[in-house]
């Protein structure tokens, strides 16, 4: 379902209790639409920003996404809200809104004080800063002669609508209605699947406990509450818990990817059985090769013209020595052909084994992840993407974890391990990889102790297609031990002096970082 007013509403109320009084001590944009809003709270905290329409949301993190971009934005918020304090988190009625009001004190004008405007609203999410509710920046500007404008230096209002915010004296008239869509239509704030719980079952919307939940069906969905769908389900911690679970750990948006992939792994297999048909072709000519040699061992006159030789039909009107020339003919060919064939299945078998992996792991990467991936697949040739030649790339993003005295980087995808382990890694960095499978990257900079190594283990076996299993053997070894293997797609190394750890996975543990 889409973050709807009602999830906001209670999400407010968890942003309210942790977020009033910190101060924001850094702020990032890790990606053309993510922005990160790092402060100290029982350790380092992050609030993050997810603008791309297709995921919008903001949640609490411990987990800070690797990646460095530059905007004005960005600028406006690192100007103005570095060292501000947040004084208060509300919710613009039942909207899809929610407003962030900061204080800074300056030490010559004394407190000067903004307000951020995150809006969700269908296509469009939007961030603004605002001062005395004037426009300083935006990420998404718009200008209408006869609707709201959002202009740097006009004054900000919110979205009109004709929709009711319900309260308890609307109580019974939920208890009349029978038409979801009535409900939705009527009262701000409510999905269509809320909606249709609420009629269904006539509870009150501002009582209901709040109790995080994700719906494992074919359709993924998350609730504020428990829908109770008879579906296989799985409950979070906080709200935010839920969101970092379904937009960047369970996220079903590789449905597409993975049909294109099975379809060219069905390809590459028709291949493999043409070129061994192929293959086993060019080696009965190895027959032609001993009838040549038998005709000039056994035959006494070389320019007679036979009808058989050995029981074996020959063309009448050639002689057994023009046979003979062209069984040798015919053997150098084939000859000449196997290598090329050979190296065919190879290289084949390499794609096969390459999709095959980025398939195995499709189910456990992220949006950005999944963009990499797209990304990765035009370079292969597989599928077709509109890249501005003028754009200068980005940095891959990689997943960030601290702890006290270490830092673990995390790649998921071949452009991001390619980049971590080939250029960030240093040569006495640890790098941690599942044994003798597909799986991320994962790079432990910093103190090597029984936390720091276990939980770059554990963080390697969660990112990898076997982190349902138990006592996942995954290896660890300096960086600089790694080998590059060229020649096959993807990136991929070959490792020595490797130690190797047995791990189970405490899921708890990782989506609370």
């Amino acid at each position: 379902m889409p973050l709807d007013g009602y999830f906001i509403y209670h999400l407010q109320k968890e942003f309210e209790t942790n977020l009033k009084g910190v101060r924001i001590k850094k702020i990032r944009q890790t990606s053309k639409d993510t922005f990160v809003f790092t402060y100290y709270k029982q350790g380092e905290k992050h609030l993050v920003f997810e603008l791309n329409p297709n995921k919008s949301h903001v949640r609490i993190s411990q987990t800070l996404p690797y990646g460095e971009v530059t905007s004005n934005l960005l600028n406006a918020l690192k100007r103005h809200l570095e060292n501000a304090e947040i004084t208060n988190i509300t919710q613009y009625q039942m909207d899809r809104v929610l407003i962030f009001n900061f204080q800074k004190f300056d030490q010559i004008f004394g407190y000067a004080h903004y307000t951020v405007i995150y809006e969700t609203m269908g296509r469009t999410t939007n961030l603004i800063i605002l001062e005395n509710n004037i426009v300083i920046e935006a990420y998404y500007k718009q200008f209408s002669a006869d609707k709201r404008s959002i202009l740097n230096k006009s004054e900000f209002i919110f979205f009109p609508s004709d929709k009711k915010v319900f309260s308890e004296t609307d109580l019974t008239e939920l208890r009349t209605i029978d038409d979801p869509k009535y409900f939705m239509n009527t009262y701000m704030g409510f999905a269509l699947d809320t909606a249709k719980f609420f009629v269904e079952t006539k509870l009150n919307p501002l009582t209901l406990p709040i109790e995080p939940t994700l719906i494992l069906g074919e359709k993924r969905q998350f609730f504020s509450f428990n829908p109770n769908t008879g579906q296989e389900s799985k409950t979070y911690p906080t709200l935010s818990a839920l969101l970092e679970a379904f937009y960047t750990f369970e996220t079903p948006k590789y449905m597409d990817l993975e049909k294109l992939i099975d379809k060219e792994i069905k390809r590459l297999d028709l291949k493999l059985n043409n070129l061994f048909g192929d293959l086993e072709q060019n080696r009965t000519f190895e027959a032609s090769k001993q009838l040549a040699d038998d005709i000039y061992t056994h035959a006494t006159d070389l320019q007679a013209k036979v009808s058989h030789f050995k029981e074996i039909p020959l063309d009448p009107q050639k002689t057994l020595n023009e046979h003979a020339q062209s069984l040798y003919q015919k053997y150098q060919k084939a000859k000449k052909s196997i290598l090329p064939i050979e190296s065919q299945i190879t290289q084949t078998k390499a794609y096969k084994t390459y999709y095959q992996d980025i398939k195995d792991q499709l189910s456990i990467l992220s949006s950005n992840d999944l963009d990499d991936i797209k990304k990765e697949l035009s370079e292969v040739g597989l599928i077709k993407l509109k890249i501005n030649p003028k754009k200068k790339p980005a940095k891959p993003t990689l997943l960030l974890v601290k702890g006290e005295d270490f830092e673990i980087y995390i790649g998921k995808t071949s452009e991001q391990n390619n980049y971590l382990t080939n250029t960030f890694a240093q040569p006495n960095d640890y790098w941690f990889h599942v044994q003798q499978g597909p799986g991320a990257h994962v790079v432990l900079r910093g103190a090597f102790h029984e936390q720091s190594l276990r939980l770059s283990a554990m963080l390697a076996a969660y990112h990898s297609p076997q982190r349902k299993s138990s006592s996942i053997p995954v290896d660890y070894t300096k960086v600089r031990n790694l080998k590059k293997i060229k020649g096959l797609p993807g990136y991929n190394v070959t490792y020595t002096n490797q130690k190797t750890i047995y791990i189970d996975i405490d899921e708890t543990k990782i989506l609370s970082l």
